[in-house]
């Protein structure tokens, strides 16, 4: 009987390998819709089994749900056409090896941050495909999926530059806290809002700070505002948001914020004074961290 259902397992896992090699081959020949018929149908059955199925381990799911999750987005990459990063045939080859070894891999070792990836495809598609999202369900992933995508960050690619375009790109430098040295894996995410708090680019993390010094965290992070300045509407600002992880409650906590509005772009330094949480994206109600000269520093560069 064990025999048996490990049999039916390996046949169930080996039909999976060969419509992931027919649907990379259809890819790798330009036919396109064939593709993307073949990445979504196999997507749809792992989903199933992710969910489902008793013949796997809680483990494996995990494995099965990210196959899914690449499969899904290299399907959202073929029909949107202008999509230049995020998930090539080269990282499928390596999931479609992970399936293969399902038995003995760990999510934690799976070839592809789906986390990372959804948000770089996500920077350049339409703004309905960013509202609809890749059904990468972000809260289930597992713990470790989300410390990998904490530590590595979620920030962005320079832009390809238009023509006539201007492109604003930010050096987060550092941030002063009277307690500094106290926050664990801390990071900011940067945002970009509308005048009702609507985002209005993809929002990109930076990857956790690993120096300190005296009140401050150092970032030394780069950041690319993905669409030009032209795009944006009257009366945007750009967030940021400072984040640490609490591991006796193993959550992420906001610490406080700070934004700058489109008034106050100019070449070189700029220092934030910095608000406490919550967030509040209409900009609205704004209370001072502390009345200390510890702030946000960014330094920035307007390209065009």
């Amino acid at each position: 009987m064990g025999d048996n259902y490990m049999d039916e397992r390996e046949k169930l896992v080996l039909s999976w390998s060969k419509h992931m090699k027919k649907a990379t081959d259809f890819d790798l020949w330009g036919q396109q819709l064939e593709a993307i018929d073949e990445y979504q149908s196999l997507a749809k059955q792992l989903r199933v089994h992710e969910r489902e199925s008793d013949e796997f381990t809680d483990e494996q799911k995990k494995i099965i749900g990210k196959v899914a999750a690449c499969l899904e987005l290299r399907s959202t990459i073929l029909q949107q056409q202008g999509l230049i990063d995020g998930l090539t045939l080269d990282d499928l080859k390596k999931v479609e090896k992970t399936l293969k070894n399902v038995w003995s891999c760990t999510s934690r070792e799976f070839p592809v941050n789906v986390l990372a990836a959804e948000a770089r495809i996500g920077s350049q598609s339409p703004r309905s495909m960013q509202n609809e999202k890749v059904h990468l369900n972000i809260d289930e992933q597992n713990t470790d999926d989300q410390r990998d995508l904490r530590i590595g960050g979620t920030l962005l690619p320079r832009p390809i530059p238009i023509e006539g375009k201007t492109f604003l790109y930010i050096r987060i430098e550092k941030i002063g806290l009277k307690d500094a040295h106290n926050y664990i894996d801390s990071f900011i995410t940067i945002s970009v809002k509308d005048m009702e708090g609507v985002d209005i680019t993809v929002c990109q993390d930076t990857a956790v700070a690993v120096k300190k010094e005296d009140n401050y965290i150092i970032f030394g992070a780069d950041v690319y505002l993905q669409k030009p300045l032209e795009y944006l509407p009257q009366g945007y600002a750009v967030f940021f948001e400072f984040k640490h992880y609490k591991p006796k409650k193993k959550v992420t906590s906001t610490k406080c914020w700070t934004f700058f509005e489109q008034d106050e772009i100019k070449e070189g330094l700029l220092n934030l004074e910095l608000y406490k949480k919550p967030t509040d994206k209409k900009r609205k109600k704004i209370n001072l961290l502390t009345v200390k000269p510890l702030f946000l520093t960014l330094k920035l560069s307007v390209n065009s």
